[in-house]
């Protein structure tokens, strides 16, 4: 079986087809929503506000969702999910993903993407995160219109509801994490728009957002099963691993321990643990594997796979086995901190980072911008996917490694360095040396008695090492105020240190998307 037979929404093609159509449903209201006529869809769109005319709209339009029966409810929950996994457009996987991951101090958009890697640049230009913002709120719409639609279903079993309510407020729980990370406050939508005088809404506090998203997250936790034979759908694992992660980025060490021990002490219930094989990981051929706790399903399909393996690759990118295309958006610093630190024991750094590779026999270098970066990305791999956008490499927003390292932080945070945390984060460095996880070993394991300062910084490396080409770097920097602290270490050794300076600010400016929209945004 192909991975592309197990995607959300590529399996099946009479439902693909109804995706499609649903698909440009929306692309119709969205830009023609001023009309009068009364638009019947299967969900309300998420951001009414980019039409240019929507304020001037008369008489109101109202859309609804027919009646749901257990088939159309699924279909409908596929479509929720639908706009974190598109592919063309450049939205989630490659606008944010690329770009966060050039925000690393490691890495360097080079010649082509030189603003991603200038922060002061990059803050100031929120533009570059525009459709971002755009497929974000298209998934909360979504979402809200689901909930909206159960709230008033008298004919779907309570449990069948109950799942669909889990996976709509996982997504829109997800969802408002993210752009609360990005751009700090932003307009709360929690119902529908159904109408013109809904578009103006003011911004949210920060803490007023991070209430929401752990409600929703709360909610799904008790709602979603443990697990899911459909990957790519949210479970119970999924959500409180979400939790978890929720509260180690606001400082609430506590929560975020107990909540990542739950997943651990439920490991064999949720069907998680440690691939011994990055291969496994990543590989652009699998459905999932027992390391997935939640991720974004893309398939070897045209249009419908990730862009990530092309985006980092170079010219030989199909010679050299990495992927069909290859596009050189950036690489890797060989001389900052944590790159040089690396020991090349570790599987993880010849898994992840090359400067050269054998074609035809023959060992090649690889292209770079050696006065800017030295090394490409390898992470994502899939030479035989049929374009650039049918890359099958899933991208993860969550790993069972993310709980191990999760606790390890958090445990550390509250206790000091327990066996716990040592055993968390060990376990993650045994498997980066192909050891056995769950046995000591004095070659990979963190040596004892470290204070719980330094153990702090070994975790902080740690996660560099592990999520390197996973878009956390950055968030990993922000939320433990080493910001300037990475910056600095890499500009004492870069030769232009001007295409990193240490940003004034950590948040982007709201898109103009919104601004001209949404008049109470300010």
């Amino acid at each position: 079986m192909v991975k592309g037979q197990n995607r959300l929404y590529s399996c099946n093609p009479a439902l693909r087809g109804k995706l499609c159509n649903l698909n440009r449903i929306f692309k119709l209201q969205l830009h023609c929503f001023m009309k009068s006529k009364i638009l019947y869809i299967f969900l309300t769109i998420a951001l009414l506000s980019s039409c240019d005319k929507l304020l001037d709209e008369k008489p109101k339009a109202t859309a609804t969702l027919g009646a749901l029966d257990p088939t159309t409810l699924d279909q409908t929950i596929i479509g929720v999910y639908e706009p974190l996994t598109r592919s063309r457009g450049r939205l989630w996987e490659s606008t944010a993903g690329l770009g966060l991951e050039l925000m690393s101090e490691y890495a360097d958009g080079g010649s082509s993407q030189v603003n991603w890697s200038n922060y002061n640049n990059i803050m100031n230009l929120p533009n570059n995160f525009a459709q971002s913002w755009t497929t974000l709120y298209e998934a909360i719409g979504r979402a809200n219109s689901l909930i909206d639609n159960l709230n008033r279903n008298t004919t779907l079993s309570d449990a069948v509801k109950m799942k669909a309510y889990g996976e709509a407020y996982f997504i829109r729980g997800y969802c408002y994490y993210f752009a609360v990370r990005v751009w700090g406050k932003v307009p709360l939508r929690l119902s529908p728009i159904v109408n013109a005088n809904d578009v103006g809404l003011a911004l949210s506090p920060v803490n007023v957002i991070y209430d929401s998203v752990i409600k929703d997250m709360k909610f799904a936790e008790t709602a979603l099963p443990n697990t899911t034979g459909s990957p790519g759908r949210a479970t119970a694992g999924a959500a409180k691993t979400a939790l978890a992660d929720i509260y180690l980025t606001l400082g609430q060490f506590q929560n975020a321990r107990d909540k990542a021990k739950e997943v651990l002490d439920n490991k064999t219930t949720y069907g998680y643990d440690l691939e011994p094989s990055l291969a496994t990981v990543y590989s652009p051929t699998l459905a999932t594997n027992k390391e997935d706790v939640f991720s974004l399903k893309f398939s070897q399909i045209v249009d419908k796979g990730a862009f990530m393996a092309s985006y980092w690759a170079d010219s030989k990118a199909k010679l050299a086995g990495y992927s069909v295309s290859g596009n050189k958006f950036g690489g890797i610093i060989s001389i900052a901190p944590l790159i040089k630190g690396w020991d090349d024991n570790d599987l993880r750094k010849k898994f992840s980072l090359y400067d050269k590779y054998v074609i035809n026999g023959v060992v090649t270098a690889a292209e770079v911008e050696k006065d800017i970066y030295d090394l490409r990305m390898g992470k994502y791999k899939d030479p035989d996917a049929p374009i650039d956008t049918g890359n099958g490499n899933d991208f993860y927003l969550y790993r069972f490694a993310d709980v191990l390292l999760i606790f390890a932080e958090a445990d550390n945070k509250v206790n000091g360095p327990t066996a716990a945390a040592y055993d968390a984060i060990n376990q993650v460095r045994r498997r980066a040396y192909g050891l056995p996880t769950n046995t000591p070993n004095a070659t990979a394991d963190l040596p004892g008695g470290l204070s719980q300062a330094a153990f702090d910084d070994m975790v902080f490396r740690e996660r560099g090492y592990e999520f390197i080409g996973e878009c956390k770097r950055w968030f990993d920097m922000v939320r433990t105020n080493r910001v300037a602290q990475t910056i600095n270490g890499v500009n004492s050794v870069i030769k232009f240190p001007n295409r990193k300076p240490v940003p004034t600010k950590t948040v982007f400016g709201l898109p103009d998307v919104e601004l001209q929209n949404n008049p109470l945004a300010i």
